[in-house]
This record gives structure tokens, sequence and C-alpha cells, in this order.
């Protein structure tokens, strides 16, 4: 009987403390889901801030509609050139799906699948509408990036 309760208590022990300890891990991995997610929403509002236009850098903003299969295209193509060109120009995104962007799409008079170029201090330099090749917009930002 004495050896009954002595292999008993390592399973309640080990039991109890395997119970918080796989809470412990759940907790810890929900924590980390949960940090992961709130960098994700905060970086990526960055690149939605539209105020960020004439605050010292060039800027590229991509008038883009999330449904739309062409613009999706035009920005896996700009986002192909942006670690190319991000230490010169600040690349933003004007989401139709979002207020703040469809107000800088009336604002410019600009529909989707479109690109608008702002120089440092916010002056529009100017617009391309459609899907462009990857080497032509790679002149572009080339001309955008500040003269040293």
């Amino acid at each position: 009987m004495g050896a009954g309760k002595s292999l008993k208590t390592p399973r309640k022990f080990g039991g109890y403390f395997g119970s918080w300890g796989s809470t412990l891990l759940t907790l810890l991995l929900l924590i980390s889901a949960g940090g992961v997610w709130w960098w994700q929403q905060h970086s990526e509002d960055e690149e939605y801030d539209l105020s960020r236009i004439g605050s010292g850098r060039p800027v590229v903003v991509q008038v883009h509609d999330p449904t739309c299969v062409v613009c999706r295209q035009l920005q896996r193509t700009v986002a192909s050139l942006q670690e190319e060109f991000q230490a010169d120009l600040d690349f933003l995104i004007a989401d139709l799906s979002r207020p703040e962007g469809q107000a800088f799409a009336n604002q410019q008079q600009v529909g989707s699948i479109t690109l608008v170029f702002f120089t440092q201090d916010g002056q529009r330099l100017g617009v391309l509408e459609g899907l462009q090749e990857p080497e032509f917009l790679r002149k572009v930002f080339g001309e955008l990036r500040p003269s040293n």
C-alpha cells in the first residue's frame, strides 16, 4: 500500500504542474501571437499614413483596391522594388476600402491601379495609371531620389 501511494503522488504532482505548464505554454503562445498581430497592424498602419506626404522625403502612393487583381499585381511589382529605394523614398498605400484612402483618391482625382508621386515638400509630381513594368518603375523611382 505504501508503494501505491508513492506512485500516485508523483502522478498528481506531475499532472498538476503538467496542467499548469501547458496552461502557461498556451498563455505564452497567445501573448506572442497577440504581439505579432499588434506589430503587423502597427507596421502596416505606417504604410497607410498619408499624413507622411510632405514630411521631408519623396513619396510614392499607390491607390489600391484590395479586391482588384490588377491592383494586387501592381502592389507586388512596387514591393519588389521597395527594398532598393526605401532608403530614399517612402512608399504609401491609399486603400480605397478605407475612408482616408477614398478621400485621398477623390482629392487627387484618381482611381485604383494608380501611383501618385510627391516631392519631399508634398508637391504632386505626377501620376502613373495602370500596371507598370518593373524596369520602368525602377527608372521613375530613381528619378524621384533626392539629388545629393
